[in-house]
């Protein structure tokens, strides 16, 4: 059966979304963008030609160097040139896409055309001053077009074999059959409390620390701040929703804090290069233009953190300050940011804006849709509603190709799409937290089970190999995204997460409770708990912590008041509280150990939101049956020691 969704206007909510017959090679955009390239490239060929017919060796060497980058230093015997023309193209490429130096490119083929043109009459090595070789004109040339060539080759022998496909897969989506998600709560362990122990350490460090996590460039090499804010936040929200929702007090504070790091400079003051290099613009504002990459994703955050806990501390003006190194102060909130976001969108030709200057990802933009969404969701207004039908037509004519993936990034200047390497083969059936599922349902069913298909074999052979809960592998270290060190982490969460992808419950409580086993580090903050880097850690938390509520569920629903009784106050700072919530609006359970081990506490523990006058007991191991009456304010309180994990059911005592 399908999974229960909210209402697409696409498809009826059982209906498969199916794949075009006859899909275009390219979008209407970017068919645009690259015929205006090829003009300008046809152009370019053309006044080279003419120089190269006129007659010269000047003009020849110039009209060489025009056909391929490089090409004049051979026609002037300079071949050990040639090859250093080629090493800076590629290092001009890296430079375009890394930091959106897109003048890189044309500097390189220009500059060498301007020493070729020097050289004409100048030294040459073991041949004689001014020597040319005119045989370098039709290898250029032969440069020129195999280049050419190759690259149309690659793009229409992969839409070739994708097309092939559809037939097929059309055929298979008629027929899938999407597992039900796993709702079910799972009983947490010591792990999850050593988990929550580090996410409190780190939040509460002082506020302009970020110990815990991995240090490097800023811009794609996985070490990026702002992303492992960003997965920290979410893992952390998702407990605060499914485990702590009637004890909500400390672990707010601590999102709160999680969502005030995003504002350090250190975490983006990368935006200032970025922008000056691609947009020519030396404003650091790291929200009102482009950077998606980090206003989309914090604009996700603080729809999560206000879905998980209530609070409205981010709505209020000016209440998230970015301070730039002279002082200036750039100041948003949660509305205005998510009104940035919006108006980014609505300004891009292409439908979907850049991340770095020039160039749009698919996965960032899907997290802009999330924030306007979310934002829809928590306050009740039509951001993305306002921009849906223009994303959606980008999402299905720019970025989709025939097989159902989507391109991982496209130039908004030249409306060309390559492999950057970030993820195999640079295509993907979904991506975002939230894989389509709130902004467009019917999109993510489909991007499922081609996801599915794939996926189900594997899980179903990991599956048989699960014994007595457990799950007995021994995965061998992966290297993480930063390339500077291996993770046994890494290999868990692909198991974790395609377990939970098929829905098997079995596999994922073995996988959590193997994972742990396997990976466990017995470290605490600053260090991990698991063996893994900090983004790592926490997608980690994602997925342990993603029952009954998942981060699409929690965007769905938004903000809902807990019933039942409410832990007010305690000792937070001797106790950890792991698990506080009331299933049946009436009883509390209730989960705390000591802060740290071999230190007991005696701590008043104070409810709200209970009935007036009626009397509680406190059930559980070590609590003497201890009692206590609500006042007529709702209130009571009782003190307890507690020396060991314990858990308790707070609840009326029956008359």
């Amino acid at each position: 059966m399908t999974a229960t969704l909210s209402p697409d206007p696409a498809a009826t909510a059982d209906a498969p979304l199916l794949l075009p017959e006859a899909p275009p090679r390219v979008g209407p955009e970017s068919r645009r963008l690259l015929l205006r390239l090829a003009v300008a490239m046809a152009l370019w060929q053309l006044v080279g030609a003419l120089l190269i017919v006129s007659g010269g060796d000047t003009a020849t060497a110039a009209g060489v160097s025009m056909v391929f980058p490089g090409a004049g230093f051979l026609y002037v015997a300079w071949p050990p040139l040639v090859i250093v023309t080629l090493v800076a193209l590629v290092v001009a490429l890296v430079l375009w896409w890394g930091v959106s130096f897109h003048a890189a490119i044309p500097l390189v083929w220009v500059g060498a055309g301007v020493g070729a043109v020097a050289l004409v009459d100048g030294p040459r090595w073991f041949v004689d001053r001014g020597t040319t070789w005119g045989w370098a004109i039709p290898i250029a040339y032969a440069a020129a077009l195999g280049t050419v060539g190759w690259m149309v080759w690659r793009v229409e022998s992969a839409y070739r074999r994708k097309l092939a496909k559809v037939p097929e897969l059309n055929a298979y989506l008629q027929q899938a059959v999407l597992p039900e998600r796993v709702e079910a709560h799972r009983e947490l362990d010591d792990m999850d409390a050593e988990l929550l122990r580090w996410c409190y350490d780190f939040a509460f460090q002082p506020e302009d620390g970020l110990d815990g996590l991995d240090w490097g460039e800023q811009f794609h090499g996985g070490t990026q701040l702002r992303y492992q804010l960003n997965s920290l936040s979410w893992g952390m929200s998702l407990y605060a929703a499914n485990h702590l929702p009637n004890a909500p007090a400390q672990i707010t504070r601590a999102l709160e804090a999680m969502v005030r790091k995003h504002t350090d400079l250190r975490v983006w003051k990368y935006w200032h290069t970025l922008n000056l290099v691609g947009n020519l613009d030396p404003n650091p504002d790291p929200i009102r233009r482009d950077n998606i990459m980090f206003s989309a994703f914090l604009g996700d955050v603080i729809n999560c953190v206000e879905a998980a806990t209530g609070t409205e501390v981010f709505d209020r003006p000016d209440s998230l300050e970015f301070v730039w190194t002279d002082g200036r102060t750039f100041s948003y909130d949660h509305h205005t940011l998510t009104e940035a976001v919006r108006r980014n969108f609505e300004r891009s030709r292409l439908g979907f804006f850049p991340c770095e200057p020039g160039w749009s990802f698919t996965v960032c933009n899907v997290m802009g849709a999330q924030a306007l969404y979310g934002h829809d969701v928590v306050h009740g207004t039509d951001t993305w509603d306002q921009v849906r039908e223009r994303w959606q037509r980008t999402l299905d004519q720019e970025y989709l190709t025939p097989d159902g993936s989507y391109a991982h990034i496209r130039s908004n200047h030249v409306g060309i799409s390559w492999d950057t390497g970030e993820v195999p083969g640079g295509h993907y059936f979904a991506n975002g937290t939230h894989r389509f599922a709130d902004i467009l349902p019917a999109h993510a069913r489909r991007a499922r089970a081609l996801e599915l298909r794939g996926a189900a074999p594997k899980m179903a052979a990991l599956s048989a190999m699960v014994r007595d809960g457990r799950l007995d592998l021994d995965l061998p270290p992966e290297l993480e995204r930063h390339r500077t060190r291996s993770s046994k982490l890494l290999p868990w969460i692909k198991v974790l997460g395609g377990a939970r992808l098929v829905g098997d419950e079995r596999l994922i409580d073995a996988a959590i409770r193997s994972s742990a086993e396997k990976c466990a580090t017995g470290e605490r903050w600053p260090q991990r708990p698991v063996d893994g880097s900090a983004s790592a850690l926490g997608s980690y938390m994602i997925l342990r912590w993603s029952t009954p509520l998942d981060l699409t569920a929690l965007a769905m629903r938004g903000w809902v008041a807990p019933a039942g009784p409410m832990l007010t106050a305690t000792a937070w700072d001797e106790l950890l509280v792991t698990e506080a919530r009331s299933d049946d609006g009436v009883t509390l359970r209730l989960a705390v150990r000591p802060r740290d081990a071999g230190a007991p506490a005696v701590a008043s523990f104070v409810f709200g939101s209970l009935s007036p006058g009626v009397t509680y007991a406190v059930r559980g191991d070590g609590t003497a049956g201890a009692t206590f009456t609500a006042g007529d304010d709702g209130v009571g309180s009782v003190e307890l020691t507690v020396e060991h994990p314990l858990v308790l059911e707070i609840g009326p005592v029956a008359r």
